[in-house]
């Protein structure tokens, strides 16, 4: 079977390097929004039957392990606050009460420290994990706010670094014997207001204390000069209330790197398809990179999901993009109300408050004019009214919303607004130089700021959402053409994401996702397994099923990143395209051309749940239909995700119920193994049962232990074939006996069988394939850091981010070592298995035998259970106890080498496009 070879690419994270691969005015305050929604020109009928074919199978029996995702962790923000806690809590407990009074506050831990340093006490080693976790995580903080943060906070940070240059150098206490580190970690969350978790991934973040710190800055060697204590200190309390700023800032920073190995996977991507067509590497080797990139992007969607759901556990009041956005860029406007409210109100007004009246404002500004759930008529009204602001405080709020609502449209401007604003931003540049649109989110965030601004995609999806609201569910959705930029939209041209893909998105991307939603498979379907392998479906589907509601940052993350790949492939975008369609419609080819080999094959009992698995694969067919359009669903996320999904779910999970459904794959497996245990058949004879037995070998359905030595053939196929080991054991020794007595039954072959309760095991995919284990079962328990550096795991020890990186290379790694079998259309292999069975009972003549026992003995259900005892008995008992293995005759037939003959002619001449979908591609050594 040949195989193509791929030039050296890239991997995320220091991964190692692998084979591969007008003006403004009047106009200029109009609500744009209400332009956005006169971007559709209509709704227009939809065709049922255009967006879905066939009826929906059931999948209920895929639907059993579907709370697996389920498993959760704490996150970053939450381990360093529990951290920031447990720092003050030693430091409390572990000095005199005369010293800090039973008030902890910052200036306490100077003193504190002080006192350690002159009475020489011992420091818990986990004190000092903890401290190294705080000062890391506020230190980078603090480096992407503009200014280091608020004054409390740098303070803090300064006071830190004092601590550990004191603290550094004392001698270390024994290990606590106190609670373990678990359960600190526990009650240290709990007490922060935090649900933890179990995690289970927690070696890969310990803090080795002794390590030298290349950051001679943050972590000093030795002491540095003592800080000017505060008048006013802030308390730990005061402090974590306050916090919102600091979480916000480390929430985009773990956004940003999330979006960056989205954007490094696409990248490689994009160099692989050069490279292939350089070296003449058949095109569907793609198909393996896309999903590499597809599954690594996916996880990044799961990882943005865990982070939001905790940062809204820590904060349930910031419940919306808009609330985030407005505590993390409007900090002078949240001051001036608050001035506001104290002047001219009766009531107290938290700056939490104002806050998130703000983030409301900007809610109202992001949605269209004629959306229902646009407040704002009412969002100035109901804040004054709870407040009990009088008018003149009410006159000069309503004039603020107004003025936000400029700011937006300068920030994130949508179709002509980008004309419409020019004037305005001259006048700004007069004052300010460097302003421009797409700033709230600092530029050191490159994969969600500046040219690639994730808010400007959460403008666009929530203007979509009105849209949506407004249109039938069986009616499509039609674009103005141009409205949002130049129309056609085409490859080769876009240097950013926002403004340049704008017309891409909103006129072709989420109309068609719109009708997969909504009618199409993704909406009349059940998937399984969606939530593991495909977290941008589930994503998407989301958005459309709750258009009204505030977009989440999981669903712009997740139609960002969309965005993010097509930028990265830009220049191949046709390729991707072109090849992706092919290799999926490879692979219902090939189920289509052993639809009809099955029918043809005289001895086949179709089994009822043949037919009913088929179809389950078969249906995922509708995953791209001619009406979606090829840019909605073969972009690079889009197609890497269905082959991802195609891949793990419809050819592996579902395959492994197609390739043994008759037992198949267990008969031809044993035998085959047999023959090169005998050494009749060696590995590289059959390149097509090479890729299976390597697939197969660890599968306890198949095997039931460990592979057969001789002796143990008979046996264990018996064992496998779902007999009990009492059985199996009388049926190897009788083989045993006529094989060694050289007197084969052939006038009654049948003469010893009997009928035995059976029950085979099922072929679990974990078993064949790490990625799957990893990306289904969530299973990371045996995962190694192969491509960080010392230094690097030093530095990012305890972060999310490198946790993820650890489990997504791992799990990279394993698609990449199985691509072999994902690129086997097993459902395919499963016909032409079933077939070289029957007619190995023709060539060895067992048929006449099989007719005349089924007669005799009632028992025998159906043929193939004839088949096994014949298979089992005389071939697989003369490989296993036989003198001369190669010639031993059963019906003048010399089993060895007759049946390695066969073997060899049947399946070398299956061709490779019968059977592969895409072209595996070997490392070069």
């Amino acid at each position: 079977m040949p195989h193509g070879k791929k030039n050296k690419g890239g991997r995320t994270n220091n991964k190692k390097q692998r084979r591969g691969v007008a003006g403004h005015g009047k106009n200029a305050n109009r609500n744009s929004s209400a332009r956005t929604a006169s971007s559709s020109t209509g709704n227009l009928p939809l065709t049922p039957e255009n967006a879905l074919k066939g009826v929906a199978p059931s999948y209920q029996q895929f639907l059993k392990n579907e709370e697996a995702l389920h498993e959760s962790y704490p996150t970053m923000y939450s381990r360093y606050k529990a951290a920031t806690d447990r720092v003050f809590t030693y430091m409390k407990e572990n000095s005199p009460e005369s010293i800090h009074n039973n008030k902890m506050t910052v200036n306490s831990l100077m003193t504190i420290a002080d006192w350690m340093e002159e009475t020489n006490q011992p420091v818990d080693p986990a004190f000092l994990k903890d401290l190294k976790l705080a000062m890391r995580v506020r230190s980078r903080v603090a480096r992407s706010i503009f200014g280091g943060g608020d004054a409390g906070h740098k303070h803090l940070l300064t006071v830190l670094v004092y601590v550990w240059g004191v603290t550094i150098s004392l001698q270390r206490a024994p290990k606590s014997k106190g609670l373990d580190k678990e359960v600190q970690e526990k009650l240290s969350l709990e007490k922060a207001g935090i649900a933890a978790s179990r995690n289970r991934f927690e070696a890969l973040n310990d803090e080795d204390i002794d390590e030298e710190e290349d950051d001679e800055e943050l972590f000093p060697s030795k002491r540095v000069p003592r800080p000017e204590p505060l008048p006013e200190p802030m308390s730990l309390d005061d402090l974590m209330r306050s916090d919102d700023r600091n979480d916000i800032t480390l929430f985009l920073l773990s956004m940003d790197e999330l979006m960056k190995a989205v954007s490094e996977q696409f990248i490689g991507v994009a160099k692989q398809v050069v490279a292939n067509k350089k070296q003449q590497v058949p095109g569907t080797a793609i198909v393996e990179g896309l999903m590499e990139a597809a599954v690594g992007a996916n996880m990044a969607i799961q990882q943005m999901q865990r982070l939001e759901m905790d940062f809204e556990i820590e904060h349930p009041h910031i419940s919306t993009p808009y609330r985030m956005l407005s505590a993390f860029v409007l900090p002078e406007i949240i001051e001036h109300i608050t001035k506001i409210a104290r002047e001219h109100g009766e009531e107290t007004c938290l700056e939490k408050d104002i806050s998130l009246f703000l983030g409301d404002c900007l809610e109202c500004h992001f949605r269209t004019k004629s959306d229902p759930e646009n407040k704002s008529d009412e969002v100035v009204q109901d804040f004054c009214k709870r407040f009990k602001i009088n008018s003149a405080g009410l006159t000069q709020i309503q004039d603020i919303f107004k003025g936000l609502q400029q700011i937006s449209i300068l920030e994130v401007p949508i179709s002509n607004e980008v004309e419409m604003n020019k004037r305005l931003v001259a006048e700004c540049r007069k004052v300010d130089p460097n302003y421009g649109s797409h700033r709230w989110i600092p530029q050191d965030m490159e994969f969600i700021g500046g040219d690639r601004a994730i808010h400007h995609t959460l403008r666009l999806l929530q203007s979509f959402g009105s849209v949506v609201k407004d249109t039938n569910a069986n009616n499509k959705i039609i674009a103005r053409k141009g409205f949002f930029g130049p129309s056609p939209w085409r490859s080769g041209r876009s240097r950013k994401i926002h403004n340049d893909l704008d017309e891409l998105l909103m006129a072709d991307i989420l109309p068609q996702w719109f009708l997969l939603c909504r009618n199409g498979i993704l909406g009349k379907a059940i998937l399984p397994r969606q939530n593991e392998i495909s977290a941008l479906w589930v994503c998407m589907k989301n958005f459309f099923d709750n258009p009204t509601k505030p977009v989440s940052w999981s669903c712009v993350f997740a139609v960002h990143a969309m965005l993010t790949a097509i930028l990265e492939t830009d220049k191949v975008e046709r390729d991707i395209t072109d090849l992706s369609k092919h290799a999926f419609d490879m692979f219902f080819a090939q189920l289509d051309k052993v639809r009809d080999i099955k029918k043809k094959e005289p001895d086949s009992l179709e089994s009822k749940n043949f037919g009913r698995n088929m179809a389950t694969v078969e249906f995922l067919k509708n995953l791209s239909l001619p009406v979606f359009g090829d840019r909605a669903v073969w972009n690079p996320l889009s197609g890497g995700t269905i082959f991802s999904y195609l891949a793990i779910f419809g050819n592996v999970e579902a395959g492994c119920c197609l390739i043994d459904d008759r037992a198949q794959l267990r008969i031809i497996l044993h035998l085959y193994h047999a023959l090169r245990v005998n050494n009749i058949i060696r590995k590289g004879k059959i390149p097509f049962l090479d890729i299976l037995y390597d697939a197969f070998k660890n599968s306890r359905a198949i095997w039931e232990g460990p592979l057969p030595k001789k002796g143990q053939f008979v046996e264990r196929f018996w064992v496998s074939f779902g007999s009990s080991r009492g059985y199996a054991a009388e049926m190897a020794n009788k083989s045993r006996e006529m094989m060694q007595a050289a007197s084969l039954n052939r006038q009654n072959p049948f003469g010893n069988y009997r009928s035995d309760r059976r029950q085979m095991r099922q072929i679990e995919p974990a078993e064949l394939a790490t990625s799957f284990r990893r990306i289904c079962n969530r299973d990371f328990h045996d995962v190694v850091d192969k491509y960080h550096t010392p230094e690097q795991r030093q530095r990012n020890r305890g972060s999310d981010f490198y946790t993820f990186a650890v489990q997504m290379n791992d799990t990279l790694d394993a698609i990449e070592r199985e691509q072999q079998l994902y690129a086997l259309n097993l459902p395919a292999c499963g016909v032409y298995l079933e077939q070289f069975v029957c007619s190995l009972s023709r060539v060895f003549q067992w048929d006449p035998i099989l007719v005349s026992a089924q007669a005799q003995h009632s028992a025998m259900k159906d043929k193939r259970q004839g088949v096994a005892y014949m298979f089992a008995q005389y071939l697989l008992g003369a490989l296993d106890f036989a003198r001369d293995p190669l010639n031993c005759r059963f019906l003048e037939i010399p089993q060895g080498l007759a049946s390695s003959e066969f073997m060899a002619a049947y399946f070398n001449r299956i061709d490779t496009s019968q059977i592969l979908w895409f072209q595996a591609v070997q490392e070069e050594d």
